[in-house]
Parts: C-alpha cells; sequence; structure tokens
C-alpha cells in the first residue's frame, strides 16, 4: 500500500525547449574592424584586444551603440566600464584557471609537475595587466599546458555547476561577463592567443561549449578563429532549420550565440586599485565572494509556489478568489464570509490534491512558473510536493512551532496521498471518517480509496503543525530509534487499521477545536487515557510510532493492562523472534567455503535438526495465515461474527493451503452474510 517516495519513481516535467531562429550572417570584416578602431579611441584598449572583442561580436554596429553610451559598474575604489552585445559562443572562452577547480589544484611546492596526469603542469598563474590598460595577460608553457588546464577546469565545472540541461532547452539567458586576454606561450614560439574570456559566466559558457560537441574550449576558439570555419556552421545550422533540425541540431542553434557585458574600461578612486586586474577580480569577487545571501529553501519555494498559482490563475484554472485562498492572503474570517473552509486541513488537503493532480494543465502551469525562475530544477512529484507544502505550512505561524522545521518535516507526510488520486471536498471531518470507516471494512487489506485518501491528506496538517509526529529520529531515549519510516509512511499504516482512522480523525477534530495537544483514541473512537486512568492520553511522535508500528515489527505497548494491550505484547516479542529467525538465516547463508561459495549450500544441514525446524515453522506457518484471515473478517462489514478453526479446516490447509485458504475465504464471506 505505502507508495515508494523517491525522485526516480517521478515523471519529470522537463524545461520547455525555446523555439530557434535563424542565425544571423557572419559580420563582414570591414565592419569589425570599424568596431575594433572605435574601441580603440573610446577606452585606449589594446588594439588586438578590440580586435578579438569585435571579431567576438555577432553585430558590428550592435557594438558600436553600446560604445557611445557605456555601462558602469561601481567596485570598492573605481569604476568599470563595459560595453553589451551578443557575442558568438565558440569565439569566447571559458576561464582556464576557474576558480572552482579548488581542491583538484596541485601545486608544485606539494606535487612535482609531471607526476600524474593532475598535476602535468602546474596551475595556471593569475591573470595580470599593465596598470589600467583594459585587457588581461595569462603566462602559459604551451599550448598543451592551456589545452590541460582548460580540460581540468571544464570538468570541475560541470561536476559542480552543471547548467547543460537548462542551456539545452532555452539557450544561455543572461549576460557572461567577458574580458579581452592575451594569452602568452613561454615554451613555444608562437604568436600570443588573444581571446575574449571569462570573467563571470564560466559554467555557462562551458556547458554550452560541451553542446556545441567540439571538443576542448580551447580547440574550440582556436577553430573559429578561422572565418570560413564560421561561415560553414551558420551556413549548415541554417539550413538544417529550414528543412527541419534535428534535436541536436536546435540544441546547436540556441547555443551558436550568447548575451555578454564585456569589460573595456577602468576608471581608479583615490586610493583604489590601480591595475584594471585587480579590478576585475572585485567585480568578480562581489558576485561569487561577498555575495548576497541566498534566500534558502523556504523563500525559494515559496516564490516559486506563488508562481504556479498566478499561472493558474491566468489560464482559469482557479478563480481570483481561490487563488488567494490558496496562498494563504486571506483571513479565515475573510474566508469564512467568501464560504470557504477555515479549517486549514482542508486547505492542506486541497493544495496537495491540486499540486500532484495527473491533469497536463495543471502541470504544465507549474512547469511553467518554475522555469520561469530556474531552468535547472525537473519538475518531480517530490518537487510539487516541496512546492504545495511551502503553501500549507502558511497557515502554521500560529501554531507555536517554527515553520521552517514544519515545513522539512510535512514535504515527508503524503505518501500514498501523493500517487494516488483523490477529490478533496469540504465536508465535515465526521463525514469523511464514516465513508472511510465503510471503505475499510469493505477492503481492509486494500489499497486506500478516495475518502481514507482525504482522511489522511487533512490529518498530515495536524499531526506534523503540533509536531506530533517527526520526520527526523534522534535515538537518545529512543524506543523507536529504528523506524526510519517518513510521516507519511506512519500515516498510511494508521490507514490500514480501524483504530488508526479513528485516531486520524480525531486528531483532524481536536486540531480544528483548537485543542493544543491531540488526543489518542480507542478502536471505537473514544478518548484513550492514561495508564493511571487521570487524563487523557496525548499523541507524541514516539506514541504513534508504537501504536502504529511499521508492517512486521510490532511495539511493546507500555502496559497490559487489557486483552488487547497484551496481545499487542505478545505480538511485538513475536515480531522480534520472526527478525532473529531471517537475521540467523542470513548468518547461516554467510558462512563460505574455501572456494567463496555458500557452504550450507555444499554440506546442508542435519536432517535432525532441520525436520525439527520445519515442524515447528509449518505450525506457525498455519496459525499465522488462520489469524491473518481472522483479522481480515473481523474487520470486514458485519464484523461482529467470531472466526472459529475446526479441524478439518486445519486437515485441508496441510494437503492443500491454497485451496483451503479459498474455500474458509468462502465461508468466511457466508458467515459475514449471516451476521449481517
Amino acid at each position: 500500500m505505502t507508495a515508494i517516495f523517491e525522485e526516480t519513481s517521478a515523471i519529470h516535467d522537463h524545461v520547455p525547449p525555446r523555439p530557434v531562429n535563424k542565425l544571423p550572417e557572419l559580420a563582414p570584416i570591414a565592419a569589425r574592424r570599424k568596431a575594433a578602431e572605435k574601441l580603440v579611441d573610446a577606452f585606449g584598449i589594446h588594439s588586438d584586444a578590440a580586435l578579438s572583442i569585435a571579431n567576438a561580436v555577432v553585430d558590428p554596429a550592435e557594438l558600436r551603440r553600446s560604445i557611445e553610451i557605456p555601462t558602469e559598474l561601481a567596485i570598492t575604489g573605481g569604476i568599470l566600464l563595459a560595453v553589451r552585445a551578443r557575442v558568438w559562443t565558440r569565439r569566447a572562452l571559458p576561464d582556464i584557471r576557474n576558480p572552482r577547480i579548488g581542491d583538484a589544484r596541485r601545486h608544485p611546492v606539494a606535487v612535482e609537475p609531471g607526476t600524474d596526469e593532475e598535476s602535468r603542469f602546474a596551475p595556471v598563474d593569475d591573470p595580470t595587466s599593465t596598470g589600467t590598460t583594459p585587457h588581461l595577460e595569462v603566462t602559459v608553457e604551451s599550448a598543451e599546458h592551456m589545452t590541460w588546464a582548460s580540460a581540468l577546469a571544464a570538468r570541475a565545472v560541470l561536476d559542480a555547476n552543471d547548467w547543460r540541461y537548462s542551456i539545452r532547452n532555452q539557450g544561455v539567458l543572461t549576460e557572461v561577463w567577458l574580458v579581452a586576454n592575451r594569452y602568452v606561450h613561454t615554451a613555444e614560439e608562437i604568436p600570443d592567443l588573444w581571446a575574449v574570456t571569462t570573467a563571470e559566466g564560466s559554467s555557462r559558457t562551458t556547458a554550452a561549449h560541451d553542446i556545441l560537441g567540439d571538443g576542448n574550449s580551447v580547440d574550440m576558439v582556436v577553430k573559429a578563429e578561422a572565418d570560413a570555419f564560421m561561415r560553414s556552421r551558420i551556413k549548415d545550422l541554417n539550413t538544417a532549420l529550414e528543412q527541419g533540425p534535428t534535436v541536436k541540431q536546435s540544441e546547436a542553434l540556441r547555443c551558436e550565440t550568447m548575451p555578454a557585458l564585456i569589460l573595456v574600461g577602468y576608471r581608479p578612486l583615490p586610493g583604489g586599485p590601480d591595475r584594471f586586474s585587480s579590478a576585475v577580480k572585485s567585480l568578480v569577487a562581489l558576485r561569487h565572494v561577498d555575495a548576497p545571501k541566498e534566500w534558502g529553501e523556504g523563500p525559494e519555494l515559496e516564490s516559486l509556489a506563488d508562481e504556479a498559482l498566478t499561472v493558474m490563475e491566468d489560464r482559469r484554472i482557479l478563480t481570483p478568489l481561490r487563488r488567494r485562498w490558496l496562498a494563504g492572503a486571506i483571513s479565515r474570517s475573510e474566508a469564512e464570509k467568501a464560504h470557504l473552509p477555515t479549517d486549514p486541513a482542508i486547505r492542506a488537503a486541497e493544495i496537495i490534491a491540486l499540486f500532484t493532480r495527473d491533469d497536463q494543465a495543471v502541470r504544465d502551469a507549474i512547469r511553467d512558473a518554475v522555469t520561469r525562475q530556474s531552468t535547472r530544477k525537473r519538475i518531480t512529484k517530490n518537487f510539487r510536493v516541496k512546492l504545495a507544502v511551502a503553501l500549507i505550512v502558511r497557515s502554521v505561524a500560529g501554531e507555536g512551532t517554527s515553520p521552517d522545521r514544519v515545513r522539512r518535516y510535512m514535504q515527508h507526510g503524503f505518501v500514498s496521498v501523493r500517487d494516488n488520486h483523490f477529490n478533496p471536498t469540504h465536508r465535515s471531518a465526521d463525514d469523511v471518517l464514516a465513508d472511510a470507516l465503510d471503505e475499510f471494512e469493505d477492503d481492509p487489506a486494500g489499497t486506500p480509496g478516495r475518502s481514507r485518501l482525504e482522511l489522511a491528506a487533512r490529518a498530515a496538517y495536524p499531526l506534523i503543525a503540533t509536531l506530533s509526529l517527526w520526520a527526523d529520529r534522534g535515538t537518545n531515549n529512543n524506543p523507536n530509534a529504528d523506524d526510519r519510516r517518513r510521516p507519511g509512511e506512519v500515516i498510511d499504516t494508521m490507514l490500514s487499521s480501524r483504530l488508526g482512522i479513528h485516531q486520524l480523525h480525531r486528531a483532524i477534530v481536536d486540531h480544528n477545536d483548537g485543542r493544543r495537544g491531540l488526543r489518542a483514541v480507542d478502536e471505537d473512537g473514544s478518548i484513550r487515557l492514561t495508564e493511571d486512568r487521570a487524563q487523557d492520553q496525548t499523541l507524541n511522535d514516539v506514541y504513534l510510532r508504537s501504536t502504529f508500528p511499521k508492517a512486521g515489527s510490532p511495539t511493546r505497548p507500555s502496559s497490559t493492562n487489557t486483552p488487547d494491550d497484551a496481545l499487542r505484547d505478545a505480538a511485538a516479542v513475536l515480531g522480534a523472534a520472526v527478525r532473529s529467525v531471517e537475521e540467523a538465516m542470513a548468518a547461516l547463508r554467510a558462512v563460505k567455503a574455501a572456494d567463496g561459495a555458500d557452504h550450507v549450500e555444499t554440506v546442508g544441514v542435519d536432517l535432525n535438526h532441520v525436520s525439527e525446524w520445519k515442524g515447528i515453522l509449518d505450525d506457525a506457518t498455519e496459525d499465522l495465515v488462520f489469524w491473518g484471515r481472522t483479522w481480515k473478517r473481523r474487520n470486514r462489514k458485519g464484523g461482529r461474527a467470531t472466526a472459529r478453526r475446526d479441524d478439518s479446516w486445519v486437515s485441508e490447509f496441510l494437503e492443500d493451503p491454497d485451496g483451503a485458504v479459498e474455500t474458509w475465504e468462502e465461508e468466511d464471506s457466508d458467515a459475514v452474510e449471516t451476521a449481517s
């Protein structure tokens, strides 16, 4: 009955691909040279640096317009100047000494260069500059050194900050920061390489290069220097677009260009850095070192969930009033005036049902809302549950507990509810209980029906919001330390018994009545008293997990004052014994012979012992089958009838266990009708 709550089991809603457009032609050389000259005149930039920028830009006219009104970027002690333009991705080089490499660097002081592949060369030094001249210089030993460093950086980036999923579908959406770099080769007599290089945006550029699929980024940039190559590439992709591109060609069309902010000048202030390289490092540090604090998971999920509701309203899946109610934007008194439920448990059931609904319009709305703010998230069912919970816990502020803690616990509060469709209603808790009991009595061991699922969806809110049920399990003084079930799995266990169904109902009722402590109940739904009979028994995590243990592992009650408690205690002893048998059998199989084979498979076990053990286990199996059928019969409608075992049924079972069970079930069905 319990659903598997794993990311891998969920259906993925992918980022919708951005439509592809025809690529512009490569700009004429004359137009690029004119833009380069304007860069030199405006910012005093090195002519080769200016030409590398102009060659990388898609439209030189756009670059010339941006030069007229450069963007000013303030740093501590100065102002950097930048121009905006779209660039050819192939002509932009990701930083070959990306800081994300981190611990992967093998410095000569620790490892002799050439010792292994990871230390074949010394790490590339920081780029430098001469005063405020707006380009950077990087020293490398050789072209091989540069290619090796680029490959090392690419591996580190794709491991730590992989943007490929998003960029395949959307392209690079936000500007990368580029600087003209001069790569000086000290061990080879080859010309210096000029290339615009990422100061910020190496992860996105590396991902785009990987999608374009022409090998190492350095090789790609060197190859793209040739106009003939670029024109051929552009022509091939545009032809593919006209004829109907493949998925790979569509991805290339999205990735061949990207927006860029190109740093072209620097004005230091008194006391500020006097090097352009220091100014660039300061700017990047403001983004990565002293960056704005992340929102954290809670605010992030709330933002995404709010946008999902907005999209649903825009697409008329929700009315404006219903959107505001689900968003928690109207008070309980306003909800009452609008004839909407004021019970937060009903609201919780509505939200979880909406966000996990197998409705394409709803799923599309959630997907589109999420991808407007994040194109790297996969919208699994688990993620949709998290969005729903972000809205549900908005009503927790008055509970006197930490909303963030409740949010983390409640993300694991819906298991069967997540994977089984149900229609949330605004019925009273008593009406839901009555239908849930009818469902249970019709099929005690079956999958929960809609009323039981609705009961579970509603009860998850009070049980977790009051911290009567936890998600993390400590070990100190905890008799259920080995119980690693999620809250939703405990609730699913409760759905499989009449006592559990009554307990879920009582949690809903007590919470809606404003009780601070949720009360425990007996089998008939009456309030359970403490062992000393002095007061009502209240719920907590230990009590719930003990009363509703995981299958095969019943826990011992605190007392054995009643036959039910004594029976639970004896069942707990039996459960532990069965687990011990299981462990003992595993230990016996684990004994290995000299050749590594299971020794017991070769020599066996003394037949006298085997015969004795089998007799005991066969007798136990007979009793277990009978007890299980008795429980099933007792929990059906008209369950007042009591089971009676006679020797003829035992004999039939020993002769033909499956046939005997079928016959017994038929007799049981007749007995139920008679009792009714």
